[in-house]
């Protein structure tokens, strides 16, 4: 996706990786720590509802469209930051 930005840096993997288990930990009403990035969407428990907040919510901090659809092809968080760290 070529120069990411987060807050006016360039956006790296750690940044984003830590946005995607944030967001994914605030919207299971859980603490980040019990968010394993290996694990699938689906068996973090987020329903198609929670997958647009999170698109939302990375579309925010990388300052691209996140399909939702890239959340089916990339199905848990490491698979979709390598996808949009491309």
């Amino acid at each position: 996706m070529g120069a990411n930005q987060l807050g006016g840096q360039a956006l790296t993997r750690r940044a984003l990786t830590d946005t995607a288990v944030e967001t994914v930990a605030a919207i299971l009403a859980v603490d980040a720590s019990t968010i394993s990035t290996s694990t699938t969407f689906a068996d973090l428990g987020l329903g198609s509802a929670q997958l647009a907040r999170l698109t939302a919510h990375l579309e925010d901090a990388v300052g691209v469209e996140v399909p939702i659809t890239a959340l089916y092809d990339h199905p848990d968080i490491e698979q979709l930051v390598d996808s949009l760290m491309r």
